[in-house]
């Protein structure tokens, strides 16, 4: 298990993952992947005599400069691993394709949880999970469009770090 300096071992009390980065790695994987091939076959054959060689050589180049800062913020997206331990302490692990991150909550360092109604790219009713730190901070554990599941994993957050249900605290929806 990974757990930082100060987080008891042992079997964990709570264990949320947050995995949804892994779905715009491979898109951008796949999306990087057939550009660099179709880069090389107009590299290697030239262009294909049906279309004028400017408007194949300018659409390899646009989809290269919306690929790259694409792929940037796609690989930057983290997955989250939050566990509690049976003393009450946590740590968050955040992985992206550029880097590890490890944050430790000492027993009694996490203030509330909290569920926000919001929407999607689609438009869709989404509803996230956060903790809250005594300190203000705020991390997402999960998200997803049935707010009973998300309701589920908060109430069974509180019941691992000892929270009253009242500390619930439900943002309400965007107006």
């Amino acid at each position: 298990m990974d757990l930082p300096a100060g987080v008891t071992a042992g079997p964990p009390r709570f264990e949320a993952r947050n995995r949804t980065a892994i779905a715009g790695w491979a898109f951008i994987g796949l999306w990087l992947g057939f550009l660099l091939l179709m880069t090389g076959v107009i590299a290697r054959d030239g262009p294909h005599p049906s279309q004028p060689a400017d408007l194949q050589y300018g659409a390899i180049a646009l989809f290269w400069l919306i690929g790259i800062p694409v792929a940037g913020h796609l690989l930057s997206q983290p997955c989250t691993r939050l566990v509690v331990a049976a003393d009450g302490s946590a740590s968050m692990v955040r992985r992206s394709a550029f880097g590890r991150e490890v944050e430790a909550f000492p027993a009694g360092a996490i203030a509330a949880i909290d569920i926000r109604r919001g929407k999607d790219d689609d438009g869709d009713l989404l509803f996230r999970t956060l903790i809250v730190a005594a300190d203000g901070r705020e991390r997402l554990i999960g998200e997803g469009p049935v707010e009973a599941d998300q309701q589920a994993r908060a109430a069974q957050l509180r019941a691992a770090l000892g929270l009253p249900g009242s500390l619930l605290a439900e943002s309400a929806p965007p107006a």
